[in-house]
């Protein structure tokens, strides 16, 4: 008793130990406490989130709309800029003057135009302003898109820690059946047994052997999608350490829930956000399309000139600058149905948005009740444990005396078996709801 004492006192200080220090390395990651507890235990998890943002598909994937947006947003910033167009020209003339001879010469002509928009009555501020909230948007969905993914691996990891351990308890069993059916074959050699309880033997080791077949196909099935998902391609340790067990069996889960501060925010309702804002410069621009912009030119161009009754040609050189004013007099409506429809998307943005609140509102308070259910669970399970232990234990010894069957035998050790099972479940299953529920509620706004 004391030896185990001692033990569970040196698992709480290695604990509290690497807790601290992954919580000064992990200050801004979500859930980090109970991600603490994971790294304690499965420290291969820790690389894998780690190598996410270098090694995931769909990491790399939204990464290049980033780029993309940086690139839509120089192109429009572009337009309000100069713009400067050179145009070099070499030529052949080939002339028939009357009263003259035939004349051919070569000429070569150039010019320049600059163009600068002076006033688009704020187009121009808009479609910047648009272009610079794709970007906005970009990131966003790239940032919804790793939390997302470090929350669904986190609990891939765990399903995939729990077919481990349905695999290992299955060959226990299996392993079982075994003996046991050696033994009863041992005994009905000497008249102690019968064909009867052999067979129960020989059946229960057959469907544990199925069961294991399935389980090993799931579990290989479900790595390689793990694998390819994260972009990790070193061997998966699946294995689960005793003193996680041993935490399953004794940590004391808490009702308690992070303080939630103002307003719930989530990835999705800050894109509906930008979307709506988007709209809002589309209505814009669509109500100023059709006034005159005004925009200041300049240039410098060549031409050639003939002179009367002379073969001769004199070239100018020409200088202008002005002020050119575009006017869109008649579009056909056009702009009308631009603008109803930014002002369409946008009404459509701010039902999304609402529907999104209120979702996200009644999302927290499911988790909350979930969270509590669940540890509910966890301790019925732990009785249920106890339970299975002590009738496993009863059933060996009433079995040894003949006053139980065989098929009680294997359903005691199924029970416990279904036991162990359950409590790493819930235990886990505390753990995917957990980190949930405070990456809501820990999301950063923009």
């Amino acid at each position: 008793m004391f030896l185990k004492t001692l033990f569970q006192h040196y698992i709480l200080f290695n604990f509290f130990f690497c807790t601290v220090s992954y919580l000064s390395a992990q200050k801004s990651d979500v859930g980090s406490i109970n991600n603490a507890f994971l790294v304690f235990y499965f420290p291969q998890l820790s690389e894998i989130s780690a190598g996410i943002d270098k090694n995931a598909p769909l990491i790399k994937e939204s990464r290049q709309y980033i780029e993309e947006s940086k690139s839509n947003r120089l192109i429009a910033d572009s337009a309000k800029g100069l713009s400067v167009n050179f145009n070099l020209s070499g030529q052949s003339i080939h002339e028939n003057r009357p009263g003259q001879s035939y004349n051919q010469t070569y000429r070569t002509v150039g010019s320049i135009f600059v163009k600068k928009p002076l006033y688009h009555w704020g187009i121009l501020d808009s479609q910047s302003r648009i272009a610079e909230l794709a970007e906005s948007y970009a990131i966003q969905k790239t940032d919804s898109v790793h939390s997302n993914l470090l929350i669904e691996v986190k609990a891939e990891f765990m399903n995939l820690l729990l077919l481990k351990k349905r695999l290992l308890l299955e060959n226990e069993s299996l392993k079982f059946s075994e003996n046991l059916e050696k033994e009863l074959f041992k005994r009905k050699e000497i008249g102690l047994g019968t064909e009867l309880e052999v067979t129960v033997a020989t059946i229960s080791k057959l469907e544990h052997s199925i069961k294991i077949s399935q389980i090993k196909r799931t579990l290989e099935n479900k790595k390689t999608v793990f694998k390819y998902d994260t972009g990790y391609n070193k061997e998966l340790d699946l294995s689960i350490p005793k003193e996680f067990l041993l935490f399953c069996e004794t940590h004391s889960f808490k009702n308690n829930f992070p303080q939630v501060i103002g307003s719930h925010s989530s990835g999705d309702i800050e894109e509906l956000k930008t979307l709506i804002k988007t709209e809002k410069e589309n209505s814009f621009i669509a109500k100023n399309s059709q006034k005159p912009k005004i925009n200041l030119v300049g240039g410098f161009y060549q031409d050639q000139i003939d002179l009367p009754d002379n073969p001769d040609s004199v070239r100018r050189n020409n200088f202008l600058v002005g002020v050119e004013a575009n006017w869109n007099l008649w579009d056909s409506s056009r702009s009308k149905g631009q603008r109803q429809l930014a002002l369409a998307r946008k009404r459509k943005f701010e039902i999304q948005l609402e529907s999104s609140v209120r979702k996200l509102r009644s999302e927290l308070t499911s988790l909350q009740s979930q969270i509590k259910s669940i540890i509910d669970q966890i301790n019925l399970s732990r009785k249920l444990l106890l339970a299975t232990k002590s009738q496993y234990g009863k059933s060996k010894i009433e079995f040894e005396q003949n006053q139980i069957t065989t098929k009680d035998l294997l359903t005691s050790k199924i029970n416990l078996i279904d036991a162990e099972l359950s409590l790493t479940e819930s235990v886990l299953t505390y753990f995917r709801i957990k980190f949930k529920y405070e990456a809501l509620i820990q999301f950063q706004k923009y």
